[in-house]
Formats: C-alpha cells, sequence, structure tokens
C-alpha cells in the first residue's frame, strides 16, 4: 500500500459541495483540512481483494458476537443499562433491519488486517467514502492523472441501495423518519440515506432530534410532539438517548429504529473483548479485556461508548480529552498503525471499511495526525491499481 501524492483538481471545492459535502475545510476548532485533494492510498487488486475477503469474515463474527451478547444476557457487560435490556433482546428476536456500519480496521499491506473498532449505528463519512472519493476517482481518470484500469473497491452507493430496496420490499418498511442532531455532517449523511430510501420507495419525513416528542397517552415517538413516527432512522447515538429524560422511552415505544436497538450491543466497545473471548488467537482480532490489566501494560484503554478517539489511552502515554471519562473500559493489545511521510509530518491511516446489510461494499480511509484517530484526521481517497501484483 503506497500514499501517493497528487496536484489539487481545478474546481475541487465546487466538486464537492456539488454532491452535499461542505465540511471539508479546516476551522477554528478543527485546523488541518478534513478533506484530503492531494494525496491518496494505492492498493493492489491482491491487497483489495484479501481485504475485502477479510472484513466479510470480520462482519460475519461481529453479527454472531452481537447474537452471543444478547441471547446469554452479556450486555451489562458492554455497558448497556439493565432497563434496556428486554427491548434490546426483543429487536434481535425480531430481526429489526439494519442498514449498514462501518469497520475500523488497522492495515499495512503485508500483514493481515486487525480490527480496532466497529462503528454500528451512526458512522459518519459516509457521504465522502461513497460519492465524493468516486467522484474524484471519476475527475481524474478524466484528466489522464491515472492509468485505464485504475479503480477503487468502492460499491457503497449501491450496496445502500440494494439493503433499503431489501427493507421496503421484503420487510414491509414504506414510511419512516430520518433525524439528525443539529450538525451539518450529521444532517447531510442522513439526507444522503433518506435520497436512497426514496430511491427504493419508501416515503419519507425528516425532523431534528430534538424535536422528536413522547407522550404517555401514545405508544409510539412522535414527530413535533404530534405524528406518530412509525420507523425512526435515528443518526443520535443511544447512548446519548439512554441518558436523557425521555430514555425510559427507548426501552417501551413501539416506534421501529434503524439503525436497530440491538445495535447497541454491535456498537459497544466491548464486544471487542467478547470477538477475543469467542476466537482466541484469530489472526484478524487483537486481544482485548474487560478485566483491567489482564493484558499486561502494552494495551489501549478505551471506553465502551466514545467517538473520535476521546478518552483513549496509549501505552506509557495520557489519555486524549473527551467526554467519557467516566465510563467502563476495554482493553485492547496495541498494535502500531502504518505510519506514511508528508511534508508536514507523519500520517496514520485506519481503514474503514463500509457493510449495507451484511455485506461488505467499500473502503474509506481517515489519516491522523498522531497515533489516536480523532476529530482531525483526514478523509483521504483511495486507488486500485490495474497491476494485480
Amino acid at each position: 500500500m503506497q500514499r501517493l501524492t497528487l496536484p489539487p483538481r481545478p474546481n475541487w471545492e465546487a466538486r464537492l459541495q456539488e454532491v452535499g459535502f461542505t465540511w471539508y475545510a479546516p476551522t477554528p476548532e478543527h485546523p488541518v483540512p478534513y478533506w484530503g485533494e492531494d494525496a491518496c492510498y494505492a492498493l493492489s487488486a491482491a491487497q483489495a481483494a484479501r481485504l475485502q475477503r477479510d472484513a466479510q469474515t470480520l462482519t460475519h463474527m461481529v453479527l454472531d458476537a452481537t447474537g452471543h451478547a444478547i441471547e446469554r444476557g452479556r450486555l451489562a457487560e458492554l455497558g448497556i443499562p439493565a432497563f434496556l435490556h428486554a427491548a434490546v433482546r426483543d429487536s434481535w428476536d425480531r430481526d429489526d433491519p439494519s442498514v449498514y456500519m462501518r469497520l475500523d480496521l488497522a492495515y499495512d499491506g503485508v500483514n493481515p488486517p486487525k480490527l480496532l473498532e466497529v462503528n454500528a449505528q451512526t458512522p459518519t463519512s459516509l457521504i465522502e467514502a461513497a460519492v465524493s472519493q468516486w467522484q474524484w476517482l471519476e475527475d481524474r481518470l478524466a484528466a489522464g492523472q491515472f492509468p485505464a484500469g485504475t479503480t477503487q473497491w468502492n460499491t457503497i452507493h449501491e450496496g445502500l441501495l440494494e439493503q433499503w430496496q431489501h427493507i421496503r420490499a421484503a420487510r414491509g418498511v414504506g414510511q419512516l423518519h430520518f433525524s439528525a442532531g443539529r450538525n451539518d455532517e450529521d444532517i447531510a449523511t442522513v439526507t444522503y440515506l433518506r435520497e436512497l430510501a426514496q430511491q427504493a420507495g419508501a416515503s419519507t419525513d425528516f425532523v431534528i432530534a430534538d424535536q422528536i416528542g413522547t407522550s404517555e397517552q401514545e405508544t409510539h415517538l412522535l414527530d413535533h410532539w404530534t405524528l406518530t413516527i412509525r420507523h425512526l432512522m435515528w443518526l443520535w447515538p443511544f447512548e446519548f438517548a439512554w441518558e436523557s429524560r425521555d430514555a425510559a422511552y427507548l426501552a417501551r415505544t413501539h416506534t421501529r429504529f434503524i439503525e436497530p436497538l440491538w445495535k447497541t450491543a454491535s456498537g459497544s466497545k466491548g464486544l471487542l473483548a467478547l470477538l477475543h473471548e469467542l476466537h482466541p488467537g484469530h489472526d484478524l482480532l487483537l486481544p482485548a479485556t474487560l478485566t483491567p490489566g489482564a493484558l499486561g501494560a502494552d494495551v489501549v484503554r478505551k471506553p465502551l461508548y466514545s467517538r473520535e478517539g476521546q478518552n483513549v489511552t496509549l501505552p506509557g502515554q495520557p489519555s486524549t480529552p473527551g467526554d467519557y471519562a467516566d465510563l467502563g473500559v476495554v482493553e485492547q493489545a496495541y498494535t502500531p498503525l502504518p505510519e506514511y511521510p508528508a511534508g508536514d509530518g507523519p500520517r496514520y491511516p485506519v481503514l474503514g471499511v463500509w457493510v449495507a446489510g451484511d455485506e461488505v461494499c467499500g473502503l474509506g480511509i481517515r489519516e491522523g495526525r498522531g497515533r489516536v484517530t480523532d476529530n482531525r484526521a483526514t478523509f483521504v481517497p483511495h486507488v486500485i491499481t490495474a497491476d494485480p501484483g
């Protein structure tokens, strides 16, 4: 795997804006570009095929471990509050449908990829991966900057559309609400997912997350406290919702969530410990434990629920800042990310493999400027070279 540099496209900002991607530039809070216009990662066809095969194996393992956690009564170990356990089990038993998730992997192009964590309920960087990097590749090919036959591992758009078609036709979900917090990226991501659902034949509405209401007299959540929400595609973390004043409604509402309540188990970083317990020594997994100190000192400590690299502790280093310091932790054996030189310092890529339903469908890469991938990490496109070697 190589990191290549290229000149920026002449109209690259306008091209990103055409597909609804507007958060690409540095900000005072995040003073580095979020979109990496002038670089890409190049994988051989053999590397991409291995990555696809191994990620599919990991997907099945994650879903099996999710079922194990739910069916064996291990949700408390994963940090899920007791009042939700029955609702999570019911969601699993109903086989509530899932649209997507993302597996984050460490991969150097030589050794087997290693699962770092699972983004199961609210994975972002979706427009970047599914649309913007494909547009980037088409523009580069049209400009003659890559040889014919250069491609991407990227059927994310098609995979998500097929999953929505399945949910519409086989699961009878013909009307649903989409929701996100007051955040441009989250709203754009939900809008993209909503457009796919509409292409699949669903009727949709949108509501800001803080405008979703509850009532003791109603069995469902409510749009603006008045209209019944039967299905809710909710880009809002369940762990935020279960700490809110309306948390009890999560356990008893008849509203069906997409992503479903059973994803609380898949999305807990404690699942990494169950995966190791179920598959000790597996070459795609890093040893992990919920017992502090059981793996020695060369471990990464992560809160069971956290985002953007918050409150992560690498061996011999202080914890990163964040809002999750009061949660239980999982300890995972440390593995170094591959390091690539750049003009202003090294880059450390994490490979995000997208899953539609239970089928892997594409790759997005975010590179950090440190060994913890945080909200300063840049999304960088990838290519697969025509050379099969």
